[in-house]
């Protein structure tokens, strides 16, 4: 069972909690000290014995909650082999006023390093681990199944920096293309930050939109990188700043043959509209996992195109298009008012997620993953 945790701290983290379902034994992924009470919470409301936590690497935007969890549940802290070089990029941080943060996160003590195709079994999981330098030189992502946590690696239509203290962007590239590409492309990716509110992405989808696994070489990339992030200033007078790992998306939808609504606009149509369609366009696992809007259809992305017969024939029925934070919703309301003829379209800008962020409840469940 994997479980997400979402930072509301800013940072856009994303934390995972994984818990066998038969010994209640689970592992945590990054996680974050603003999000402590949360984790807790979940370990509690799981029943879980926490047994480890694993870093990806160490971070420059936020602290991580391994040392407090360590002493609450006694739980050992796996890193790579390359942390015990940590302290180096400490003093590097200084001059992007990071170097509080580094230090906090340098200071936790490391019960286990483990290098490139090692495995962490506990239960019925299995983890292996995979070097994945790039980010930072102590980079590692986390395979479990057809599931992989890419920490600051690649996110959701981007990837992580590779300008920061102990980062390289040759690095990043051979292992984008060597390690990530080379998993099926059913792989589910879970990263380590996300700033628009998706939860997860599919391999598949990343190598056909996300321009980060699309540079040919390792020149094509450098030049890429260098033009798509911002440049990092340097700190002044040792002050401290915030960084964050990827960039935030801006996408104007005022051409756009639909409209995007709010989450109190929907509230509102669903009072006022009787024949309102709530077409929830995620796969099944994710309604069970992280919850659905009360009396959704669901048709995932995928399946759209087999099943246009499910949707009703009279294209002037209003469709509302619903996923996790409105990326996938998008196209399919894209789709649905130029393609397939239908006249009242609109996408829930922010999804699920900014729904349940308003305040509004969703149906929920739990579903193996």
């Amino acid at each position: 069972m994997i479980h997400q945790i979402r930072s509301t701290d800013g940072t856009g983290t994303l934390s995972y909690l994984l818990v066998d379902e038969q010994s209640r034994h689970a592992l945590i992924i990054d996680p974050n000290k603003e999000d402590l009470d949360a984790i807790v919470k979940l370990v509690k409301e799981q029943r879980a014995t926490l047994r480890y936590i694993i870093e990806t690497h160490t971070h420059v935007d936020h602290v991580s909650a391994a040392h407090e969890l360590k002493n609450l549940f006694g739980a050992q802290l796996l890193m790579h082999e390359n942390t015990k070089n940590k302290w180096k990029i400490v003093s590097e941080g200084e001059r992007f006023g990071i170097a509080e943060t580094l230090r906090a996160n340098a200071a936790m003590e490391v019960d286990r390093y483990v290098n490139d195709g090692e495995t962490l079994s506990i239960g019925g999981i299995t983890c292996t681990f995979l070097y994945t330098p790039g980010h930072t030189d102590n980079h590692i992502s986390v395979l479990y199944e057809d599931n992989v946590f890419t920490g600051d690696l690649l996110l959701i239509g981007q990837a992580g920096r590779s300008d920061l203290p102990g980062g390289n962007v040759e690095d990043h590239y051979d292992s984008l293309t060597k390690k990530i590409l080379s998993l099926p492309e059913s792989t589910k990716i879970w990263p380590g930050h996300d700033y628009e509110g998706n939860t997860f992405s599919y391999l598949r989808d990343e190598k056909r939109t996300n321009p980060f696994l699309q540079q040919p070489t390792k020149e094509a990339y450098a030049k890429f990188v260098s033009e798509f992030f911002p440049p990092l200033a340097e700190s002044i007078a040792g002050g401290k700043m915030t960084i964050q790992c990827g960039v935030q998306r801006v996408i104007s939808n005022s051409r756009e043959p639909f409209k995007s609504i709010t989450p109190d606009e929907l509230e509102t149509l669903m009072k006022t509209t009787p024949n309102l369609v709530l077409l929830e366009v995620r796969e099944p696992f994710e309604l069970m996992a992280f919850g659905k809007i009360p009396g959704v259809v669901n048709i995932p992305t995928e399946q759209l195109l087999s099943r246009m017969n499910e949707l009703p024939q009279d294209t002037s029925t209003p469709i509302v298009c619903i996923c996790q934070s409105g990326s996938r919703s998008y196209e399919v309301a894209h789709y649905l008012a130029t393609r397939a003829g239908y006249r009242t379209v609109y996408n829930l800008d922010e999804g699920t997620f900014g729904w349940v962020q308003s305040g509004k409840k969703v149906e929920r469940g739990s579903v193996k993953i």
